[in-house]
């Protein structure tokens, strides 16, 4: 496939999406982004980060509709 093809470049615009997802989370709940990252990885349980982890993801999902 060549390089700049819709495909890449939907892939790079999802990238740039994800990317601070978890400082952006940190922020929004007053925590440190190693510990959101932690929660998504699973190494520990905090219901309302994940809550906010998986709101931010279906944000970009939408976005990446449009």
């Amino acid at each position: 496939m060549p390089s700049g093809t819709k495909h890449d470049n939907a892939l790079l615009k999802a990238h740039r999406l994800h990317a601070g997802i978890y400082r952006r989370v940190a922020t929004k709940l007053g925590v440190d982004p190693s510990y959101v990252s932690r929660v998504a990885a699973g190494e520990r349980e905090e219901p309302e980060i994940r809550r906010a982890i998986l709101d931010e993801l279906r944000k970009i999902q939408r976005h990446l509709r449009a």
